[in-house]
């Protein structure tokens, strides 16, 4: 179960880079832009837009920035869904407007940062479901992302809830990013390699896919 999920979310990754990046506008909102086809594709991370650090980066080469984070949230009061960030959308927004040609996704997660959250019943909304609360989110706010990316971690206590991935979670990750990719935008993964290391030796720890965000470097 565990690898069927993995599996669907990476070629999901996969087919929505692809797809971002060749396939006609029709399918686009209009206001998405595609990843640069020419190379080198540099990426930046970054949280503070008034900085002046973006604006340069931006000269210097960067053609997508990754804005840190977003987060899936759950009212306490009512337990409506909607989106959290601190992130000052109206800088954002004058820098998307400056820099025409450069890509914008949000980042889901970070270290320390929330995992999808639950209703109190323990359930959750649907990757599909949470993909139309973003799409409302970016839309209120002038379509600011050209997709997502996700970045979940772990934490500092390695008891905390967030230190381990659930199969729910993973769900969530893999039906959004289906449900984002038939929506035109551009889906990406920052994935630590706890869970996910390219360089894995067979029948060492990384030879098999793990759910702990909890094991130390090696």
């Amino acid at each position: 179960m565990q690898f069927f999920l993995l599996q669907s979310l990476l070629t999901c990754l996969l087919a929505s880079i692809s797809a971002s990046a060749y396939s006609p506008a029709s399918i686009m909102n209009n206001q998405n832009r595609s990843l640069p086809s020419a190379a080198p594709l540099i990426i930046g991370y970054a949280s503070n837009a008034s900085s002046g650090k973006v604006d340069q980066a931006i000269i210097d080469g960067a053609s997508v920035i990754i804005w840190s984070f977003i987060h899936l949230n759950i009212k306490d009061d009512d337990e409506t869904c909607n989106i959290k960030t601190s992130l000052d959308l109206i800088e954002i927004k004058r820098i998307r407007e400056k820099y025409k040609h450069v890509v914008h996704l949000a980042a889901f997660g970070g270290w320390n940062g929330p995992h999808p959250p639950t209703f109190s019943d323990g359930s959750s909304l649907s990757g599909g479901k949470w993909c139309d609360v973003f799409m409302h989110f970016n839309e209120m706010n002038g379509f600011l992302f050209d997709g997502i990316d996700w970045d979940y971690e772990g934490n500092d206590n390695l008891d905390a809830p967030t230190s381990k991935f659930t199969l729910q979670t993973l769900e969530i990750m893999a039906d959004f990013s289906m449900e984002a990719k038939s929506k035109g935008l551009i889906v990406s993964m920052a994935p630590a390699e706890s869970y996910l290391d390219a360089a894995v030796v067979p029948g060492g720890i990384d030879a098999t896919f793990s759910l702990r965000l909890d094991l130390p470097p090696r």
